[in-house]
């Protein structure tokens, strides 16, 4: 498996350099997911999931990022960073990032949560609106218990989102959540602003909502999978 691209903490615990950093993965459907090193959205196009619903066209984000606390040996780790409206900077997950690598075409991250190191991974299915998120632990003394909170959106990807009192309805199913936001719904199982000197195709205030938290253990050896998907709605 090759690794031609390989940062270290030098890059991802710098906010500048890790934010400037970019990374995406498609689907071959016109679909994606894409973002920055530091785990922060700096562009509109941002997202964890973008299906396409009428692909090649039809982009739609559906899932903005996921928010993840881990916690090991009594300590709690927040691995999630976000801009708010103001500027400011929360939580600061960056200065946990030990290295960030693409392995072929997968991005890898690695988390120091004191002496255990977490990795996640994020990748599409060939030919499906699916995005998958890997954490394996493989270093660790003990398990390391995972929280993580999911930011759903539903809109064209050139667009932007306004609140006024707009809901997504979420339905709890088997190992996972439903929801629906128009005529297509995002299953899953097991907010930001851009930076000041961002051009005005990028801009835009993202309004999301937090579609529910799902919590598990990783263990050394193990993986924890959490896939996010479109899906027709049901009648």
């Amino acid at each position: 498996m090759s690794t031609l691209i390989d940062f270290g903490r030098d890059v991802c615990g710098d906010l500048g350099q890790a934010e400037a950093r970019e990374w995406l993965v498609t689907n071959g459907l016109g679909g994606y997911a894409s973002g920055t090193v530091a785990g922060l959205l700096t562009r509109r196009y941002h997202g964890l999931l973008v299906a396409a619903l009428k692909p090649p066209v039809g982009r739609t984000l559906l899932v903005a990022k996921l928010d993840e606390t881990a916690e090991s040996g009594g300590r709690v780790f927040s691995l999630y960073t976000n801009r708010w409206r103001d500027g400011s900077i929360s939580l600061h997950g960056y200065r946990h990032l030990e290295r960030f690598r693409l392995e072929d075409t997968v991005p890898v991250w690695t988390y120091a949560l004191a002496d255990d190191l977490l990795e996640k991974r994020v990748w599409m299915e060939p030919g499906a609106n699916t995005t998958y998120v890997r954490f394996e632990l493989p270093r660790g003394s003990g398990p390391v218990a995972m929280s993580i909170k999911a930011l759903v959106n539903y809109r064209d990807h050139h667009g932007s989102t306004r609140g006024n009192g707009w809901q997504m309805r979420v339905t709890a199913e088997d190992r996972g959540l439903s929801v629906g936001g128009g005529r297509r719904r995002m299953t899953g199982t097991g907010g930001s602003t851009w930076p000041r000197n961002a051009p005005e195709a990028w801009k835009t205030t993202k309004i999301t909502c937090t579609s529910g938290r799902f919590k598990g253990r990783s263990r050394r050896g193990s993986r924890s999978r959490l896939c996010s998907a479109s899906t027709p709605a049901r009648p």
